[in-house]
């Protein structure tokens, strides 16, 4: 009985952390991968050999526009990086073809951040205000 209820609240414990953009969900390869996706404002990684995907949720401090930029370098693969609402609907895709866009947001939603590699060797940095 113990060991269920330790279960189900280490289970509460990530959903609070992921649900406030804290922790971020991994399922990805990669021969190495070092990088930075907890900032409020950037996030950045150098990666080699990386597919799979990971995703986080961000959460703005005030409704409105904001402007994403996305500056990558890729030696081979795709990156596509898309953001989705709280109702999981696509808002902006950003690749190697739409490095830039501007979504109107609400400061009471949550939105997701889901980072896409196909074979994806390179770098990227992404920022928004």
């Amino acid at each position: 009985m113990k060991v269920v209820i330790f279960l189900i609240f280490i289970g509460l414990v990530f959903y609070v952390l992921y649900t406030q953009g804290i922790l971020v969900v991994n399922c990805k390869k990669a021969i190495m991968f070092v990088g930075s996706i907890r900032g409020n404002t950037s996030c950045r990684a150098d990666f080699k050999s990386c597919s799979g995907y990971m995703k986080r949720v961000i959460k703005f401090k005030r409704s409105g526009a904001y402007f994403f930029m996305l500056d990558s370098e890729l030696e081979k693969g795709e990156l596509e990086i898309t953001i989705l609402d709280s109702s999981k609907q696509t808002v902006l895709i950003l690749n190697h073809i739409q490095q830039s866009g501007t979504i109107e947001v609400d400061e009471r939603q949550r939105y997701y951040l889901v980072f896409s590699f196909k074979s994806a060797s390179g770098k990227y940095e992404l920022k928004w205000q």
